[in-house]
């Protein structure tokens, strides 16, 4: 008995000891769980502080390292961007070749974009055309540590992206226009944005809610993104503008018009060719029977259509960055009848009469050997525009108001270090155009003088004078070379003497230019 009573004490106790184990098991397992509760919780707190990031669909986590967010406004680095979205980026400004960290462009194979530090506007050129679109962005463009900062709207335009940022789930969703064309041809059968040869402006409109259609006689309308006809098929081409949100539309008959995003007639479809110019002030460039002219959005005629040519040809003159080849300084129209030029402002009022043989100088730098010269069309400091008459080049302003007599040789530019310098050769003499305005056509009340410099020159000065004078009442449009014969040094046509000589020899010939001016003008 004693036994038994012995074995069931000893089965008690292992049975107590069971139960204690099998109680610190179940705590151990439920410590367990609540750590694996809280590891998934932590897990999902984590996970839910990360951006997510995806383009066309595809996680990219790298691009995570690169973008700027500061108070829920996210900055885009233009050019380490560029690589995600399938564009090539470039320091500088598109064809200046000089590296200047404060400007940049994109490219991609159908179009550049280009950026500037503090700027709001951002300039688009379809790769194959001279035409540049600008757009206002909704913040300036900034710079941070060197490098250029844009807004992610200001991506979206520049990019031709849709970029979403949800700052709740806090995640990114990027599509690239290739990736949208694909989708939206496969969702519309009838859609007309996909395939070799397509319209690269007509596939931007997607960014805008509207897609291209054609019909099975190759017709062309438009339809928003969820199926609802704009303009019906009817057209034989459309084309998108994308800065104005319009379609210039061809018709059966082969005349254009421009019909706006929501439908509605803007300009009558009455012309050969149309083409819009300026969108702030709504000009078009119209064309029939090979005559063009300018009108505004209501489409009253700004410039009559009796010119054979409007606008220049931008590609003479690389140096100038020219953005609109019909608008120069937002306020001149360029227009040409046979051989001469004249200029109109964008009002319609002329501001050069039609007498001027070319616009701009690709004459070089002359008889100046010391340095490549660049082709000018323009002088920004202060709105001028070169001309050509009887074979001598001068400068206009841009409300046709004198800054250079016509009675030089030749006007150009050269580039250093990213510095323009313009010059003028008269008379085999070099000088620098803006010393010459600056001193002859808008003196500055600043500038300190030298009364003995000044009376020594005017001196010289009114000896070539004369001599101009005397020649120039018998031509009065012609500049007489020979009366540099009068002088007895001929003045070296090089860079450096025309630094070095600027206060002596300048004066002199900037005297003798001043007087000719005034002697053709009588």
């Amino acid at each position: 008995m004693n036994d038994l009573i012995g074995n069931n004490y000893e089965q008690s106790n292992e049975q107590l000891k069971a139960k204690k184990w099998m109680k610190i098991i179940g705590i151990i397992l439920i410590i367990l769980f609540f750590i694996c509760i809280g590891l998934i919780a932590f897990m999902y707190y984590w996970k839910s502080t990360q951006l997510k990031i995806t383009i066309d669909g595809k996680t990219n986590s790298n691009l995570e390292e690169i973008l700027l967010i500061q108070n829920g406004q996210i900055y885009v680095p233009i050019r380490n961007f560029a690589q995600f979205v399938g564009y090539d980026s470039y320091s500088g400004d598109y064809k200046q070749y000089a590296e200047d960290n404060t400007k940049c462009y994109v490219q991609c194979a159908n179009e550049i974009a280009s950026f500037t530090m503090n700027s709001d506007k951002i300039y688009k050129l379809l790769t194959n055309g001279n035409d540049y679109e600008y757009f206002i962005i909704n913040e300036p463009i900034k710079m941070v540590n060197g490098v250029l900062y844009i807004t992610k709207e200001g991506a979206e335009k520049a990019f031709n992206i849709v970029f979403d940022y949800n700052q709740e789930q806090n995640k990114i969703t990027i599509y690239t226009l290739p990736y949208l064309v694909t989708q939206y041809s496969a969702q519309f059968k009838d859609s007309a944005i996909a395939g070799d040869g397509q319209n690269f402006s007509n596939q931007k409109a997607l960014l805008d809610n509207r897609l291209i259609v054609r019909n099975t006689e190759n017709y062309y309308g438009v339809s928003d993104l969820s199926g609802n006809e704009i303009l019906g098929t009817k057209y034989t081409s459309i084309k998108y503008v994308e800065s104005t949100r319009e379609f210039i539309v061809t018709t059966a008959e082969g005349k254009m018009g421009i019909m706006s995003y929501d439908a509605t007639t803007k300009i009558s479809p009455d012309y050969d060719q149309i083409k819009q110019i300026d969108k702030d002030t709504g000009l078009y460039l119209v064309t029939n029977n090979n005559k063009h002219g300018v009108i505004n959005s209501t489409g009253s005629i700004i410039v009559y259509l009796e010119y054979d040519q409007i606008g220049i040809d931008s590609n003479r003159f690389n140096s100038n960055n020219i953005k609109n080849q019909y608008l120069l300084y937002d306020n001149c129209i360029p227009v040409k009848k046979g051989d001469l030029w004249g200029i109109f402002d964008k009002n319609g009022r002329q501001i050069l009469p039609i007498e001027y043989e070319d616009l701009g100088c690709s004459a070089g730098a002359g008889s100046s050997t010391t340095q490549t010269a660049n082709n000018i069309l323009l002088l920004p400091e202060y709105k001028g525009i070169v001309v050509k008459k009887d074979n001598l080049y001068g400068m206009k302003d841009f409300e046709g108001k004198d800054l250079l007599p016509i009675a030089l040789k030749t006007i150009y530019s050269t580039t250093s270090a990213g510095e323009e310098t313009y010059y003028m050769i008269y008379n085999e003499q070099v000088m620098n155009v803006i010393t010459y305005i600056q001193t002859y056509v808008k003196p500055s009340t600043n500038q300190p003088s030298n009364n003995q410099n000044t009376d020594n020159t005017n001196s010289v000065a009114n000896e070539i004078n004369n001599s101009t004078t005397t020649n120039n009442t018998q031509t009065t449009n012609t500049v007489n070379n020979n009366t540099q014969a009068t002088n007895a040094n001929t003045v070296t046509t090089n860079q450096t003497t025309a630094n070095t000589q600027g206060s002596t020899n300048g004066n002199t010939t900037g005297n003798n230019l001043t007087q000719n001016n005034n002697t053709t003008q009588q």
